[in-house]
């Protein structure tokens, strides 16, 4: 496997939100509009940060370390790795936009990594803004590019098609009639070849802490997300993968069934109510149990008396894609996200 060196300069276009929906499966749902640009204001500063020098020895997965990553802190700086899935594995043929790995050493390392799924036709540079926040509370962060551009692919054919085909752009799985994805450019292979290169050119972000002794997603440490389609696909995978918590922006999976592998207590949402697919978001949460009733963050303080199904009404442009990190996520008079305390609730950390 080849090291890719990283990415010294953000690719700059409009991020995308375009998605396909919220309910259920999202069967028969309409994309949205292009979004905004995701980088958010802070871009050119944090380009810098993408020229990622090797930290000192001192990670790796160390399975006499099970309170949490040995993580190099003595270089405190955000680590915004850019990785080409062709340089990291020559064997793919599809999905091949740069790929975003973070982690931010001035924060003290939770040990939990979360792997983020963009929506629908959205690259992994359109929530990198969001990857960079996640980073700067204590989390390792993987953005990894996948099949995500298969919404109308099961339009009219019933039955599990698009659960079937969700489950192959996941895993690589071969279970689905109208797409082929390989399991190395599934998104689960995408960020196990991207954890394994990391381990080893970085290993002072003990990004390895994350793979098992057979290079598998320790599961356990794991928190699965996404938007949209990808909230939809991470509820999905959290219904069948036992991993720590599943967050789902702007999404839902309503058939996670009696007993989900991942506790139901474990499943975390966030919808606008300005948002055309609301509603779906909100039957979806119903049926597939998550615990409590949709409480506001609006003019309220976390843990918003540990409500799972959060929503907000708070005005913006593109209420779907505003409640992940993005260019129309409303921001107070000094700048600061007015939904960063309901996103601290979302992925587990203290007010």
């Amino acid at each position: 496997m080849r090291h890719v060196a990283l990415a010294s300069v953000l690719l700059c276009s409009l991020a995308g939100c375009d998605d396909a929906g919220g309910t259920g499966d999202d069967a028969g749902a309409a994309r949205d509009a292009a979004g905004l640009d995701a980088a958010g204001s802070d871009a050119a500063a944090q380009d810098a940060a993408a020229q990622d020098a090797s930290a000192a020895d001192g990670g790796g997965a160390d399975a006499s370390v099970p309170s949490g990553p040995v993580v190099d802190r003595s270089d405190p700086r955000l680590y915004d790795h850019a990785l080409d899935p062709v340089e990291l594995d020559p064997t793919v043929a599809d999905s091949l936009e740069l790929q975003f790995a973070l982690l931010d050493t001035r924060a003290e390392p939770l040990g939990k990594l979360v792997f983020f799924l963009p929506g629908a036709n959205n690259r992994p540079a359109d929530w990198r803004a969001h990857g960079r926040l996640l980073a700067s509370l204590g989390f390792h962060v993987v953005i990894p590019h996948y099949d995500n551009r298969w919404g109308s692919a099961c339009s009219g054919m019933g039955g599990s098609c698009n659960v079937d085909t969700r489950w192959e752009a996941l895993t690589g799985e071969p279970v689905s009639s109208v797409i082929d994805v390989s399991r190395a450019d599934s998104a689960e292979g995408r960020v196990l070849v991207m954890l394994a290169h990391l381990a080893a050119a970085h290993p002072g972000g003990d990004w390895g802490y994350y793979l098992d002794a057979v290079g598998a997603l320790r599961d356990e440490h794991v928190i699965i997300a996404g938007i949209s389609h990808g909230a939809t696909s991470a509820g999905l995978f959290g219904a069948r993968r036992a991993f720590h918590r599943v967050v789902m922006h702007s999404g839902g999976f309503g058939g996670v069934g009696a007993t989900p592998a991942t506790p139901i207590a474990e499943f975390y949402g966030l919808s606008h109510t300005d948002d055309e697919q609301h509603a779906g978001h909100l039957a979806s949460w119903a049926s597939a149990g998550m615990l409590g009733a949709p409480t506001s963050v609006d003019d309220a303080a976390p843990p918003y008396g540990g409500a799972r199904q959060l929503i907000t009404s708070i005005a913006n442009s593109y209420p779907h894609c505003s409640v992940a990190v993005h260019g129309s996520s409303p921001r107070d008079a000094g700048g600061d996200f007015l939904f960063a305390p309901a996103w601290r609730a979302l992925y587990g950390v203290a007010p």
